[in-house]
């Protein structure tokens, strides 16, 4: 019979064969194709594993938002390990994988339609995504229910996961919907960044009630938010002196928050999107319509300069970059928006209209100058002539008056 200690080492000894044998058949620089089911999950709303329709954004959550608890681990995991190893747990509600880095001009080529050059109907093979790198580190993240007292069910180690040592991150939400960005990726040249969130099938349906949810909360957060937005108008009516720069700060973020409707709009409408033209069309797009978006506000203002309705206007114009950004945060093609700079070219925009307007108004102020001046000559003009009419004469008064009157006794001496 074996002993104790050898029958001890052979267990070890197999247990790594198969971590080594898992891990050489995972990593030898084919990674696969993305696939719309992986084992138990599919990728997050129904979506099709195609790059015009993954967000790739690093939050993997609920209807409302918000993420469910999870158990986070780095390591040499291929996405069907990391498929593998949150198949095993006792109630995993999905999870996440992807890494730091990634080929953009390999995603942007399966981003883009077939008749524009691009293969976005070919299926995306994970190792040009991400190519080979010195560190082949993924993170893989498995999000998992809440047991009765609220606490994360307890992470289940494998022979997959047995090399790995997963933290938990809490998190509030109790299932996995949809995928989307944080706010901070829109200050930011480019993204840097490519996940993939798979969801269980069976919570489908509970995802589609928790959003028509959310947009009813949403439709009477607007009801609110407005009211309040008429409320600091007629605060801020009687305050002349916060308007000039609640103007200019809100030409600021409105031509911001057109520069990304610009772009996204020519990204679903443009082949050429790295061409030149692509940006001036961005660039005239945002002019005009901040131009035209500012149009009421001038109206309201010739109207009535102490209407409470001007200064609501303006809020409501700043504050509507707020609800832009948390829809594009679940667009598909956020990567591609955020890669054609549209804050740039907001900003851009912003300098261009505030220099025109600047020069506007200049030629409106040297125009009164001059017409005040031309004004100021013709009064002055008149007011000489009236002074030379009304100079006194040298001759007696009494001479005068008589003068009016021709049976006077005075009249010969006026006439001489």
């Amino acid at each position: 019979m074996m002993s104790p200690l050898a029958s001890h080492l052979l267990h070890i000894a197999a247990q790594l064969a198969c971590i080594c044998r898992i891990v050489v058949a995972q990593y030898d620089g084919k990674l696969g194709a993305l696939e719309k089911s992986k084992g138990i999950f599919q990728l997050t709303g129904e979506t099709d594993p195609t790059m015009r329709e993954v967000n790739g954004g690093r939050l993997c959550v609920n209807g409302f938002g918000k993420q469910p608890p999870g158990y986070v681990f780095n390591g040499e995991i291929s996405l069907d390990q990391c498929a593998d190893i949150a198949g095993e747990q006792p109630s995993p509600l999905g999870f996440r994988w992807g890494r730091m880095g990634f080929d953009y001009a390999a995603y942007t080529e399966y981003a883009r339609p077939l008749e524009t050059g691009g293969n976005a109907s070919n299926a995306v093979d994970l190792a040009t995504l991400f190519p080979p790198t010195d560190l082949e580190t993924f993170m893989c993240t498995i999000f998992v229910e809440k047991d009765r007292k609220g606490q994360p069910i307890p992470f289940k180690k494998s022979n997959y996961s047995a090399n790995f040592h997963p933290k938990l991150q809490d998190g509030p939400a109790n299932s996995v919907c949809f995928q989307r960005w944080t706010m901070t990726e829109f200050f930011k040249p480019q993204v840097s960044e490519l996940w993939f969130c798979y969801m269980s099938p069976d919570k489908v349906k509970g995802c589609l009630n928790e959003k028509k949810e959310y947009y009813f909360q949403g439709k009477i957060f607007i009801i609110v938010f407005l009211f309040f937005l008429c409320v600091l108008g007629v605060i801020m009516s009687d305050m002349p002196e916060f308007e000039t720069p609640l103007v200019w700060f809100t030409r600021l973020l409105l031509n911001l928050e057109l520069g990304m409707i610009s772009v996204a709009f020519l990204l679903t409408r443009n082949g050429a999107t790295e061409s030149p033209e692509f940006f001036a069309c961005a660039f005239f797009l945002d002019v005009v319509m901040a131009l035209f978006l500012f149009c009421p506000y001038h109206v309201m203002e010739m109207l009535s300069e102490d209407s409470p309705f001007n200064t609501a206007y303006l809020l409501l114009l700043a504050f509507s970059p707020c609800f832009l950004m948390e829809f594009m945060s679940y667009w598909s093609h956020f990567i591609m928006l955020v890669g054609h700079l549209p804050l740039l070219i907001g900003a851009l925009a912003f300098v261009m209209t505030a220099l025109g307007l600047s020069y506007f108004h200049f030629v409106l102020e040297e125009r009164a100058k001059v017409a005040l001046e031309e004004g100021d000559a013709r009064s002055l003009n008149s007011l000489e002539k009236q002074s030379y009419a009304s100079v006194p004469t040298e001759e007696p008064k009494d001479c005068s008056d008589g003068c009016r009157n021709s049976n006077s006794w005075k009249t010969l001496m006026c006439r001489r």
